[in-house]
């Protein structure tokens, strides 16, 4: 889960007691490590205009700007120092990058605390029954034409779930390697094969292309009878191949109105996860999707999804330990559309979002992409 932005950080801060170190010792002659300084000081400054005018331009909010392109800088401050011997003595340029380094820790450990989330995020759009072929490769496509290789795969994990017809041409047209978006199907049966007419299975998903699955949808419990059970041994069926799933839960108006919300959606978390081990679970994701707000417009309050997903991570963390649930995340899935995503994604244990309507057109799914970085 952690961004390549993180391990490019953590690489710099490493980087810069590594070089001091090495000077210290007179492993390298002054010029040579000036060079470099001056080399990974120009590339730090440059990356970091880059990324702050994009930042500004997506309108991200300050404490991301702070933590992702200002900390750096600071890394580099003993490196900026060490530029000639007659500014900052060998030794005291050493001590300069320790304690940056112990700096920069307690920093991040402060933005932790206050944010609790350092999650990268996930938006998956689910077109459930809707889009043709044709169609299809049009949605695709004008997607594809967004595409911002600043942050797309590297601050946020962009999926799609079409309709099975669908899986191979947006595929196509969706080159990972190129968009960073993947492309897994609403739905599987359990067994790889056999005489289940209508039912698509893992191995076939898997050969397609597909990275996973969303399971448990409150359409496929409500309308086709779908069981905990049944959710379970798909989840089994789908980490067995190395896949993962996409796990939706989610109560009812009744269940909510009796006051039973959180005991409701925390019983199916346990019933889907039955028997699954902590490395498998770990790769999986959580939707809460209150049925209630699904296609009608309604949606939870900020504060009404945040409770329900903080419990959800409260049940994963007796099913798998702390440090598992704090790695694991859970999206909102209940209507979520550009006039709430911000509230939503202000919630410490909000993920990402399990989008339905809103990822039927490019310019309303894109705008909940960028409002997720």
């Amino acid at each position: 889960m952690t961004s390549g932005r993180n391990i490019w950080l953590a690489g710099i801060c490493a980087a810069s007691v590594l070089a001091a170190g090495l000077r210290l010792g007179d492993i390298v002659p002054g010029w040579v490590f000036r060079t470099l300084c001056t080399l990974a000081l120009g590339t730090i400054w440059l990356r970091l205009g880059q990324q702050v005018w994009h930042r500004l331009r997506q309108r991200q909010r300050p404490w991301f700007l702070f933590w992702n392109y200002a900390l750096p800088v600071l890394v580099a401050i003993p490196t900026l120092a060490s530029l000639s011997d007659d500014v900052v003595p060998v030794d005291q340029r050493f001590l300069a990058a320790a304690a940056t380094g112990a700096v920069l820790a307690c920093i991040y450990r402060l933005i932790y605390l206050k944010n609790k989330n350092m999650r990268k995020k996930i938006v998956a759009g689910n077109w459930k029954m809707n889009n043709t072929i044709a169609e299809a490769v049009v949605l695709t496509q004008e997607i594809s034409n967004q595409y911002d290789k600043e942050t797309w795969g590297e601050d946020v994990d962009i999926v799609i779930c079409p309709p099975y017809v669908d899986l191979k041409p947006a595929k196509t047209v969706l080159d990972f390697d190129k968009t960073k978006v993947a492309v897994n199907a609403q739905n599987v049966y359990w067994e790889p094969s056999g005489a289940y007419t209508g039912e698509i299975s893992v191995p076939m998903i898997k050969e397609i292309g597909c990275a996973g699955s969303i399971v448990g949808h409150s359409e496929r419990r409500e309308l086709f009878g779908e069981t905990n059970e049944d959710v379970n041994r798909k989840v089994k069926a789908l980490v067995e191949a190395g896949l993962y799933a996409i796990v939706c839960v989610g109560e009812s108006l009744a269940v909510r109105d009796e006051g039973t919300t959180e005991e409701f959606v925390c019983a199916q978390v346990r019933a889907a996860f039955a028997g699954v081990d902590a490395a498998d679970a770990q790769r999986c994701v959580v939707a809460y999707e209150p049925i209630w707000a699904i296609g009608t417009g309604r949606t939870a309050t900020p504060e009404q999804a945040e409770a329900v997903c903080a419990a959800i991570r409260a049940t994963l963390a007796e099913l798998f330990g702390g440090e598992a649930a704090e790695e694991m995340r859970v999206l909102y899935g209940g209507s979520m559309n550009p006039g709430n995503v911000e509230g939503l994604m202000a919630q410490p244990n909000i993920d990402g979002g399990l989008i339905g309507g809103a990822s039927l057109t490019a310019a309303s799914f894109v705008q909940l992409i960028n409002a997720c970085l």
